[in-house]
């Protein structure tokens, strides 16, 4: 009877930051010239390492910036684990960001961190309860640099931000009713600019409900007086001199007056016009309508300058309403950060998304692929690969499969999703390994009668393509909890071969900080 060997894998410890930093600044905790040196030049150098592990192996700002995955299970660990471990590195290496949140427990865990890295002040809330104000049109209209304050751009902002929300197109499979709603924004927008009112959602929607519904009610004396949309236009054609200003008005009032109320059929402009209101519904009222609709107190770009902003809004209170307001600052976020012209020596950035099945777009991809060069990290937490094929819906399978190609670092946590479990295999892939067979065969004797000589016994040694880590390893690993408060991991970078590990793989073993849950 054959039996195969048995694959040695081996265990590492983990170090943070922290014992990184001692390290390199010496065991008296003070720096020498070249540290210092290092520090004050470079303090956000690309190589600078953010983790140290066993065999000093290194995971620095560059990788952070070629985008993080985390898998595993409800209560495996990925969060107080490798996604804390991962958190606080960035923070005590100076890094600004945005964070999303699905859990009232979020901002309270990030509370925690910045004050445990002494950052407190670095902390902006965005939430009912605070000040902070961001109506998010008026932004995009006052925005410097190329592409800001653009009409086109403000109303791809709106469109591109409500259909991420929800997760399909305004309309049905017809791109007719995507180039009609943007269409409406566009001449709903540019009213709103030339007639020199201030832009949000619930002054569109003025313009849009003012407009007139027939080529008689654009002629009425009664509309004309009580018409928003009127005021605007005739306000604009008073004080406009530039000839490009006064041509985009030219074309917006005959979209209103003419195509809008006397060529567009009723049923038509009715489905256009409820598209829109049923898309900014949760944004004209209430709180969030006080958040995003009325002022700019906060930016995103207060994250280059390294505020982390908290976007204090879980889905869980907040339902879905909550997730489309995360998925506005993310996108808005997003624009800035590439926006931005930053160099290699910029301060980095971070995007933070746990549960990230809830913010994932299926322009995520495209997002990921080039922010490296803006010098921005993505990280993303969630339990199974096919979270994110739910979200978007099999239509978008090629691009989950292009979003999770393209972030380099890939970190398993305990799994019990097969599948999940069975991609992790395949990502990680095989090697050639050395196995050992054994065999033994009953000996027989030449005559009847004489004793049965031993059996025969064989050895041998070869070469075999094996998997490095197989999909039934990651349902065994330890998820934390006492008595040892011990989470494991197993860490893949592609293009990376590691000291301390296999190949380009890291067993990891994080203890957990019991403090943060």
């Amino acid at each position: 009877m054959a039996t195969g060997g048995a694959v040695m894998q081996k265990r590492l410890n983990f170090r943070g930051w922290s014992e990184c930093v001692q390290r390199m600044i010496g065991g008296s905790g003070e720096a020498g010239p070249e540290q210092r040196a290092y520090s004050d030049a470079h303090p956000w150098s690309l190589d600078r390492p953010l983790l140290e592990f066993e065999a000093g192996d290194v995971w620095t700002i560059r990788d952070a910036c070629a985008g993080t995955q985390i898998f595993g299970d409800t209560g495996s660990g990925k969060t107080t684990g490798s996604g804390q471990a991962i958190a606080k590195a960035m923070l005590r290496a100076g890094f600004g960001g945005l964070v999303l949140t699905v859990k009232s427990s979020e901002t309270a865990r990030w509370r925690r961190y910045m004050e445990e890295v002494g950052r407190r002040d670095d902390l902006v809330v965005f939430s009912p309860e605070s000040d902070q104000r961001f109506n998010f049109l008026e932004y995009e209209r006052a925005r410097a640099g190329r592409g800001g304050g653009l009409t086109l751009n403000i109303a791809q902002l709106f469109v591109t931000v409500m259909n991420a929300g929800s997760g399909k197109g305004v309309g049905t499979s017809d791109p007719f009713w995507d180039r009609a709603l943007m269409q409406l924004m566009n001449n709903a927008i540019d009213a709103i600019r030339l007639g020199g009112a201030s832009l949000s959602i619930s002054n569109l929607l003025s313009v849009i409900q003012s407009a007139p519904q027939s080529a008689g009610e654009a002629e009425s004396d009664d509309w004309k007086r009580e018409s928003f949309l009127f005021d605007l236009l005739v306000n604009a054609r008073e004080t406009l001199e530039s000839t490009h200003d006064l041509q985009d008005l030219s074309v917006t009032t005959r979209y209103w007056l003419s195509e809008f109320a006397r060529s567009m059929d009723p049923d038509t402009r009715g489905n256009i016009v409820s598209t829109f209101t049923t898309l900014a519904d949760g944004f004209l009222r209430g709180t969030l309508r006080e958040m995003f609709c009325t002022e700019v107190t906060i930016t995103p770009e207060a994250t280059l300058d390294g505020r982390v902003i908290v976007i204090d809004l879980p889905s869980k209170q907040f339902m879905e309403t909550g997730r489309l307001a995360q998925i506005l600052w993310m996108i808005c976020w997003q624009r800035a950060v590439e926006a931005a012209g930053r160099g290699p020596e910029s301060r980095p950035v971070f995007l933070w998304a746990d549960e990230a099945q809830n913010f994932i777009t299926p322009g995520m991809a495209d997002f990921v692929q080039t922010v490296r060069e803006s010098k921005a990290a993505c990280v993303f937490l969630t339990q199974a690969r096919s979270n994110y094929l739910h979200a978007l819906g099999s239509q978008h399978v090629a691009g989950v499969e292009s979003f999770l190609g393209i972030v380099k670092t890939k970190i398993f946590h305990c799994n019990g999703d097969p599948e999940t479990n069975e991609w992790a295999q395949r990502v990680i892939s095989e090697d050639w390994r050395q196995q050992v067979n054994y065999g033994q065969a009953d000996g027989q004797s030449a005559k009847k009668g004489l004793t049965t000589p031993p059996p025969n016994r064989s050895m041998n040694i070869g070469l075999h393509r094996m998997a490095r880590v197989f999909a039934s390893e990651f349902g065994g690993l330890r998820c934390g909890g006492p008595p040892e408060y011990a989470i494991d991991a197993v860490l893949f970078q592609s293009g990376r071969c590691f000291a301390g590990g296999d190949g380009n793989v890291l067993r990891l073993t994080f203890d957990q900080d019991t403090s943060c849950g």
